[in-house]
């Protein structure tokens, strides 16, 4: 909308040209003007705010802010210079100046400078700062402890006042009593809290007042929030709560307050809660305007626009509304009387115009953004060849600026359901969420559909991070044997026999990184033979046992969890014999018991295999191989060789391995 102002100024001091002597600007846009050149000294563009200043070259409030305005260039020049040489404890101090500037407000470049500062002084150690370095900081932790107390963030205030006192210390007298002072404020009020504002729901509207006002027993605090809460307490015992009431009461601070408690009961709360707050942010700067007569041009302006807005609000609240705000004016104009403007005559399509503007709402009302923004346009046209159309348009540009800002916000929003979707397949959680904290910062006709599509977009998120798991899966396997044994420099013959395998395997599961780590603990038993005489079988071996194992699983990063996905898989493994029955049939030799075989045989596996794997299903197949490197016999053998002769046997097996898991 401010941006709207400015081009409108703009086009209107073209339309002067270069009449030096003139005002470039007539007095009916005086406010329109003011308000297109705060809101550049707000973004910290001060030479175009400067420009626009420069409209009225005899009003004194322009005056005043021009030169306001260059010593704020000053500032901000030299905070940068402080900042750009890690001088971050001087750059807030200075960048702290542009407070000290009468009528000045809050200034967001100042504030977002002041934030930057302290957070590369939280990244230095207390012991690299001076002194006085630290007393800057703690003075202004301390600041922003109050105005956290005073919306009752007591959290975020008791932060702010511990930071001050462990940075100020004893090293500044007046910062250790605005730290010592509210510490124990937000201390009183916490306790306060936590007794009163905690259970409410029982106690009648005049036991409530009288446990809210109960908080002014406390130094030197107040609570806007508490005091709105109070007031609305006591309309309602009057029995003038009413929005129409409230209006009449002239306080917009308690009608925001009856809307924002009644927001589900009341059409387009949102819309109307926006318009409200602008009307409060514009008497606010119309206060601060009010303490130099030297204003007093720029302040009947300002009025001037406050009543043409009034347009923009629901039937019930406008007269009471349009009526306090007429009052006011009336009687700042009887204190600062100025000259009658002449009366512009209605045009011929004015009536076509209001009555469009009026269907303009009941659209934009019902979210229907095309439909509104065509009648618009229509209206436009309906003025065209009216004189006073530039007025018409000035009091409605709020209703133009909320249908170009909704139509984009949600032309924004289409655009980022498909990167969501595009971040949620790729499992970017970290991306992902970044969108939804750009989304929350858009205001669209249906808050209530953009808080529930944020609300799935948050249950999206925590899916993201739900994709990787730890879980225990059953696993069995069938393999192929093929033994080696030597003994002494002579082979034997071993065909190829058999091993299964049963246990369970604990895998973490993640479909985000390149890398899952498994480890698993199976029962085997393993049989083969060694071949004789003409094809018959001289020996049986039979061995059962544990087999544990790590691994580490390789696959691509960012899969789906529903769709299959290949690895490789590889690691280390440790086999347990439990029983060892040896027969042979040539000498009638049979052994029963594990006393000639080692305890533990080490050796590697590594296998390519198929999974799905999602939260509450998982499967795979493996294609495994594991070579046999460890000797499986102790070196004193006695029943594979009777001349005593070193035996060296091991076991490489191939095969499947399957897993599942309903869980």
């Amino acid at each position: 909308m401010r941006l709207k102002l400015l081009l409108l100024a703009l086009l209107i001091f073209t339309a002067v040209g270069p009449v030096w002597a003139q005002e470039k600007f007539p007095k009916k846009e005086l406010y329109a003007v003011w308000m297109a050149a705060e809101e550049k000294l707000d973004q910290g563009k001060f030479n175009d705010a400067l420009t626009l200043y420069k409209a009225y070259p005899r009003d004194s409030s322009f005056m005043l802010r021009s030169r306001q305005a260059r010593l704020l260039v000053e500032v901000a020049g030299e905070g940068e210079r402080l900042f750009k040489r890690d001088q971050f404890a001087e750059a807030l101090d200075k960048f702290k100046e542009y407070r000290k500037f009468k009528d000045m407000g809050t200034l967001r470049f100042f504030e977002e400078k002041i934030e930057a500062c302290l957070q590369q002084i939280n990244k230095e150690k207390l012991t690299e700062l001076s002194s006085q370095q630290r007393i800057i900081t703690g003075f202004e932790f301390a600041h922003r402890g109050r105005e956290k107390l005073s919306k009752l963030d007591t959290a975020g205030a008791k932060m702010d006042f511990s930071n001050a006192k462990s940075l100020g210390g004893n090293r500044n007298n007046i910062l250790k009593e605005q730290y010592i002072e509210g510490l124990r404020t937000t201390q009183e009020i916490t306790s306060w809290g936590k007794k009163n504002l905690t259970s409410s729901g029982s106690r009648s509207n005049e036991e409530k007042i009288k446990v809210l006002e109960s908080y002014r027993e406390i130094r030197n605090v107040d609570l806007p929030g508490i005091e709105d809460e109070i007031k609305l307490l006591k309309a309602n015992i009057h029995g003038n709560a009413s929005l129409t009431d409230i209006a009449q009461m002239c306080d917009i601070d308690l009608l925001i307050k009856q809307v924002e408690s009644n927001s589900s009961a009341i059409q387009s709360s949102d819309f109307f809660i926006s318009r409200l707050r602008e009307f409060r942010s514009t008497r606010q700067k119309i206060i601060i305007l009010k303490q130099s007569p030297a204003n007093a041009e720029t302040v009947r302006s300002a009025y001037s626009t406050l009543v043409s807005w009034t347009d923009d609000l629901p039937v019930e609240v406008r007269a009471g509304v349009k009526g306090c705000i007429e009052k006011e004016f009336a009687e700042y104009s009887a204190k600062y009387p100025a000259a009658s403007a002449p009366v512009s005559q209605k045009c011929q399509g004015e009536d076509s115009f209001r009555q469009t503007v009026i269907l303009v709402r009941k659209e934009l009302a019902n979210c229907n953004l095309n439909r509104s923004k065509l009648l618009w346009n229509q209206a436009v046209a309906f003025i065209q060849k009216c004189e006073n159309s530039s007025s018409l348009l000035r009091a409605n540009v709020s209703l133009k600026d909320s249908i170009e800002r909704f139509t984009k916000n949600d032309s924004l929003i289409v655009g980022y359901r498909v990167r969501m979707q595009e971040l949620a397949n790729a499992n970017d959680c970290q991306r992902l969420r970044e969108v939804f904290e750009q989304i929350k910062s858009l205001k669209t006709c249906n808050a209530s559909a953009l808080e529930h599509e944020i609300e799935e977009g948050l249950a999206m998120v925590n899916n993201c991070k739900a994709n990787s798991w730890l879980k225990i899966q059953a696993v069995g396997g069938f393999y192929g044997v093929k033994p080696q044994y030597k003994i002494g420099e002579k082979t034997k013959d071993m065909p190829t026999g058999w091993m299964a395998t049963a246990g369970i395997e604990l895998a973490y599961i993640d479909h985000k990184n390149i890398a899952e780590f498994v480890a698993s603990v199976q029962y085997f038993q393993t049989n083969y033979y060694s071949n004789g005489a003409l094809g018959s079988i001289s020996e049986d071996f039979t061995i059962q046992g544990i087999n544990g194992s790590l691994g580490i699983k390789l696959h691509l990063p960012n899969t789906q969890p529903a769709r299959i996905r290949p690895y490789v898989k590889f690691g280390p493994e440790i086999n347990v014999p439990l029983t060892y029955k040896y027969q042979n049939y040539s000498s009638v030799v049979t052994i029963d018991g594990v006393d000639q075989l080692q305890k533990t045989v080490l050796s590697i596996y590594g296998g390519l295999g198929i999974e799905i794997q999602k939260k509450q299903f998982g499967a795979f197949l493996e294609l495994v191989g594991a070579p046999g490197f460890g000797n499986l016999y102790k070196s004193n053998v006695s029943h594979l060789s009777a001349s005593k002769e070193r035996v060296e046997a091991s076991l490489t097996r191939f095969g499947i391995k399957l897993g599942l898991r309903l869980w």
